[in-house]
């Protein structure tokens, strides 16, 4: 990327960056989980959180129809982030043992200047969003994938964002919200699938201001299609600075 990072970490003093853990796919890769933790911005709580996201790779949908989110928003917080993490797991290991979830797959193509296994710390997350990069490369990659790309699009939304485009945003902005698409292209440079795009935006990603790709997995079953899981890096505004999330974008790319 050519530009250099000196990324503190700890606990956010003022917006806050999650930090992500790979927890792995189900043998016959229909279900793949990750974790994303932190602690709160200094708003009216500074909660430990843990949400535990356990996606249906063939929907690109929760299992449960929701992700397993650990957190105390109330003024009166006093949950830290290791007892939010320890319960968040302990929600979460029926289902992984259910659908034996464990370490399988390959990380294909990453970002390392994204930190993703690191609280960024909150005077660095405005630098970070802004040299995030909207493609990877695939290393060793057996899909003939030469590129992910990722665009961001304008999206119907129920929640007023306005207030979170730029001055430089064209076009009428009302009703909608900043989503994006993900797009496969080939060793010939062409594409050949979309991924994911979003034709709403939903009102849990709080009006983002920009995404960016962090890292990409693939994960072949014996005698399945391969699985690929993009991890999606979601700014938005929150009670004080930018605030950092991951969506994990899944699915077969053939």
């Amino acid at each position: 990327m050519g530009v250099m990072l000196a990324i503190s970490t700890g606990t956010a003093e003022a917006g806050d960056a999650a930090a992500r853990r790979i927890i792995g796919f189900s043998p016959d890769g229909s279900t793949f989980a990750f974790e994303q933790y932190g602690t709160l911005d200094a708003g009216a709580s500074a909660s430990g959180y843990s949400q535990i996201d356990i996606i249906d790779t063939r929907t690109d949908a929760f299992v449960g129809g929701e992700p397993i989110l650990v957190v105390d928003e109330s003024e009166e917080a006093t949950l830290t982030l290791e007892q939010a993490r320890a319960r968040a797991a302990a929600k979460a290991a029926p289902i992984l043992a259910e659908y034996a979830i464990a370490s399988r797959g390959e990380q294909t193509a990453s970002d390392k200047f994204t930190f993703p296994d690191e609280m960024v710390a909150y005077n660095d997350i405005s630098r970070l969003e802004q040299v995030s990069q909207k493609w990877l490369s695939p290393l060793y990659d057996q899909l003939d994938i030469s590129t992910i790309q990722l665009d961001q699009i304008l999206a119907s939304s129920t929640t007023d964002c306005s207030a979170s485009f730029d001055a430089t945003q064209q076009g009428d902005i009302s009703g909608k919200a900043l989503g994006f698409r993900l797009t496969l292209q080939g060793q010939d440079g062409k594409p050949f699938k979309v991924l994911h795009e979003d034709k709403t935006v939903p009102g849990s990603r709080n009006c983002p201001t920009s995404y960016s790709l962090s890292e990409s997995y693939e994960f072949t079953p014996a005698g399945k299609p391969a699985v690929i899981v993009v991890l999606v890096q979601r700014f938005s505004q929150g009670f004080e600075g930018r605030d950092r999330r991951f969506i994990a974008v899944t699915g077969q790319p053939r």
